[in-house]
């Protein structure tokens, strides 16, 4: 964990028996302001034994008497000193104990005094200003700390002078808050002066800037734009007197490498060039943080970093080259400009245009990517609303939920298209910034961590979800964690190709791994990462590294997704913990073939390791792909619920392919709910048998030949096969042949007419059998049929 390399507090409090992993719900307050100290206090569960805190916070912490959260939840209490120096900014916090690491959160750290909302106190009365005439007075510059119930409406009220501008700036989602905020500045009487819901630059966080026309009082409101009601409701209303910038360019550079870096819009005067530090970031450092210079009490902006050649879009009459394997960071400066890139191909060459700007948090485009041939013809698209024709080019495109992408082929004869930018609803402006990538290669994939950081138990297993978006690429993808201590086992890793259906969009799949310590292994922290490789049609190895999320926010909501924090740079943050009270074990093989057709029972055992523990009341099967009408059956348990079965039903037509069944269930440990475990069980999905053949046959018209092949036999598989050649030329035949269980050959006896025509023609061997079926029918079986050539010479 690159960000949290720092100072590390120990502090000994209470001790439970068998307490869960540490998690944490509250921060108060979720920020300060710098160098001066204050009390924060973390609230949450499994907050127990040796309490580390783990921060990047350039802070003293010491240690307070444990007192209640402010929901009655326990909480741990530290004094804080912040430097002087500490730059304004968002810094994870998390503890650890013997039990595991906990969930991250992140605290603000600002220039204003500090205030809080005081209805936002565990003993004061709800809605306590919720309304003009109850609005809290505060002093301004300030930051005040507050949060939103639902339908809440939280009014402040404070002085201005004649002609002062003031900014109010609201920090809810950038802070990993759920809250989407709106902020309105009233005059005293109510009357509306200024309102903003989603400011350039933030997101969906809120910026206001205004002049007050005479001295008196007036009034700032905070609501939730969709008055939803969120577990994480915290905002943070910043008002003061200070310079903010709306939007940067570039998005990004190449790292280690020198740029020069415009901040403008906002309330500048002129735009602001300074140059990041880049050097000295970790290899996989995705972003830094680029701040104005001088006092700004707002945010930072992200700031990508790349491996790749960087250029600037350049100024040019017609459409400049696009160069492959170069990022060219572009804008839409105006409204309804298209921003046009001349492409080199040859036609058969595969090619991926892709490009980041909403997903950078940075850029206001709703970008969509055209490509157009020479003659202005459209091919294709991505990022719009509409679906493309079904054109053999296309490989794959991006849908609307991520940033735009193409993948496609070049048309034969084909030696230039032309890739076009632009708004989605024609907007432009100097945030609507773009980087453009365009390289050859094969169709790919990418990779996501669902969980931000793992607790691996002692005598236990902990899984790891790994979604794969499908680029194009649609081979299996094996799963792995680099190395890997020898003291840990990773089992699982598969995620299955595709067969069949549409695979010129975009799809994707999860797959589990599951972490297991050997005996002997010891608790401490890690910093894991995932790797993921696949193999395209033309042999090329396929490698990429998953990108975690940092931290998660769920969002309440239709359509709402959850915050995450990618900035982070965090992979896969790990740490061994003691044994659980409970484990769920599986005792029958971990590695099964499995015939199609057929099914497989995982057998699992419940394990007590403190009296008091009920077994779980369901234990589920899950990961298993919903193709080829896969099912998992729960079988009866025994034994008093500690022991019993799940059942993969398979049927003929489940496509032959490997993935991962991930046994688990949910217990109840000190009166709240835990996760528990089983290590990963591989399927292997197989034909019955397969059928070898030779590459050619001949036969010369008149005559006779005998075709030779070979079966090999799933041991589970004890049919006879059936093996006949179909697509034969006019005036030739072949006998059906009739193999029997185990049989390692075949033979099938063929013979050509004198009037057989001369030439080569493409057979095929259909091989058939039956399969027993759950009900004991005979269920017809068959396998994809094999193809070879047969020759018929003259006479």
């Amino acid at each position: 964990m690159r960000h949290l390399k720092l100072p590390i507090l120990t502090l000994a409090v209470a001790l439970s028996s068998h307490a869960a992993g540490p998690t944490l719900t509250d921060l108060e307050p979720r920020g300060a302001q710098r160098g001066k100290a204050f009390t924060l206090t973390l609230s949450g569960t499994g907050l127990t034994e040796e309490i580390a805190v783990l921060s990047s916070l350039p802070a003293s912490f010491t240690p307070l008497a444990p007192k209640a959260g402010r929901m009655g939840e326990p909480a741990l209490s530290f004094l804080v000193e912040l430097r002087a120096d500490t730059p304004v900014g968002l810094y994870p916090i998390r503890v650890r104990n013997p039990e595991g690491l906990s969930n991250l959160m992140l605290f603000s750290v600002g220039l204003f005094p500090e205030q809080a909302e005081e209805e936002s106190g565990a003993a004061t009365q709800e809605y306590s200003n919720d309304a003009a005439e109850k609005a809290q007075v505060i002093e301004v510059p300030a930051t005040i700390n507050g949060r939103l119930r639902g339908p809440d409406q939280d009014f402040y009220r404070f002085r201005a002078r004649a002609g002062e501008r003031l900014v109010f700036e609201v920090e809810a989602r950038r802070a990993g808050s759920a809250v989407d905020p709106l902020i309105r500045v009233l005059e005293a009487t109510g009357r509306e002066m200024a309102r903003n819901d989603d400011a350039p630059g933030l997101g969906v966080d809120a910026r206001l800037e205004v002049p007050f026309p005479g001295d008196g009082d007036y009034l700032v409101a905070v609501q939730d734009s969709k008055f939803s009601a969120q577990a994480q409701n915290f905002y943070r209303l910043k008002i003061g007197k200070f310079v903010y910038a709306d939007g940067i360019f570039p998005l990004g550079w190449k790292r280690g490498e020198p740029v020069e870096v415009e901040l403008f819009g906002g309330n500048l005067p002129a735009p602001v060039k300074v140059r990041p530090e880049t050097a000295g970031l970790g290899p996989h450092a995705g972003f830094t943080r680029i701040a104005l210079p001088g006092q700004s009490a707002s945010l930072p902006f992200p700031f990508a970093l790349s491996d790749r050649p960087e250029a600037f879009e350049p100024a040019a009459a017609e459409p400049p080259p696009l160069k492959p394997g170069t990022t060219v960071n572009g804008r839409i400066a105006r409204a309804s400009e298209v921003d046009r890139y001349r492409l080199a191909v040859n036609g058969g060459e595969q090619w991926l245009v892709e490009m980041e700007n909403a997903a950078l948090g940075t850029s206001r485009l709703y970008g969509v990517v055209t490509i157009y041939d020479a003659a202005g013809k459209k091919l294709a698209s991505a990022g719009d609303t509409g679906k493309d024709p079904d054109l053999s080019f296309l490989i794959s495109v991006g849908d609307n939920a991520v940033d735009p992408y193409v993948a496609f082929q070049a048309p034969p004869g084909m030696t230039e298209v032309v890739v076009a930018v632009e708004d989605l609803l024609g907007r432009g402006g100097p945030d609507y910034g773009y980087r453009l990538l365009a390289r050859q290669q094969s169709p790919d994939f990418s990779l996501s961590l669902s969980s931000p950081f793992v607790n691996v138990p002692l005598q236990g297993s902990v899984a790891v979800s790994v979604t794969a978006v499908r680029r194009g690429y649609m081979g299996p993808i094996r799963l792995s964690i680099p190395d890997l201590p020898e003291d840990l086992l990773v089992e699982g890793g598969n995620i299955p190709g595709e067969t069949g259906g549409q695979t010129r969009q975009r799809s994707s799949r999860t797959g589990i791994l599951t972490i297991t310590p050997k005996p002997g292994a010891k608790t401490r922290t890690l910093d894991l990462a995932v790797l993921g490789e696949g193999r395209s049609e033309d042999g090329r190895l396929i490698r990429r590294r998953a990108a975690g999320p940092g931290m998660v926010t769920a969002v309440r909501g239709a359509n709402q997704k959850a915050f995450q924090a990618p900035w982070l740079d965090l992979a896969l943050p790990a740490m061994v913990v003691k044994e659980q009270p409970a484990s769920l074990e599986v005792v029958s093989p971990r590695y099964v073939r499995l015939v199609q057709g057929m099914e497989s029972q995982v057998e699992w055992k419940f394990a007590r390791r403190v009296p008091g523990i009920k077994p779980p009341a369901r234990v589920n099967g899950d990961n298993v792909p919903g193709v080829g009408n896969l099912r998992v059956v729960r079988g009866k348990s025994g034994a008093g619920g500690e022991s019993g079965s799940l059942t993969l039903v398979t049927t003929v037509g489940t496509p032959p392919m490997k993935f991962d069944m991930l046994v688990d269930a949910t217990i109840t440990i000190d009166g709240r709910d835990e996760r528990i475990t089983a290590p990963a069980v591989t399927f292997e999905v197989v034909q019955g048998f397969r059928v070898e053949a030779p590459a050619s046959l001949s036969i010369a018209a008149g005559g006779q030949a005998e075709l030779a092949g070979r079966i090999q036999w799933e041991p589970a598989f004890s049919a006879p096969v059936t093996i006949k050649a179909e697509n034969l030329p006019l005036q030739v035949s072949c006998r059906t042949a009739e193999a029997p269980p185990k049989t390692e050959e075949f033979r099938l006896a063929c013979q050509a007419s004198p009037m057989a025509a001369a030439g080569e023609y493409e057979i095929e061997l259909n091989a058939s059998s039956v399969l027993a079926g759950r009900d004991k029918e005979s269920v017809p079986y068959t396998i994809p049929p094999i193809k070879t050539r047969l020759v018929v010479s003259g006479e």
